[in-house]
């Protein structure tokens, strides 16, 4: 009975662990190279909206820890 459990339980979480990690590293492998070329005016833009999403993160950030207190 005890090995059933082990082999329901600890492989089989293993295993569904394996698949979606080796899943998410084919995608990532098969998109590690864009296909589309960018200007500098897309490369700024997307940076600026790195530094928006990061700024927006440390508002949240702020605001909950501020909450908290």
């Amino acid at each position: 009975m005890g090995s059933f459990l082990y082999e329901f339980f600890v492989k089989g979480i293993k295993r569904f662990f394996a698949d979606t990690f080796s899943q998410i590293a084919e995608i990532n492998k098969r998109y590690a190279v864009p296909r589309l070329k960018t200007n500098r005016w897309t490369n700024v833009a997307l940076l600026m909206l790195r530094v928006y999403l990061i700024l927006l993160i440390c508002i949240l950030f702020y605001k909950f820890f501020t909450l908290l207190k």
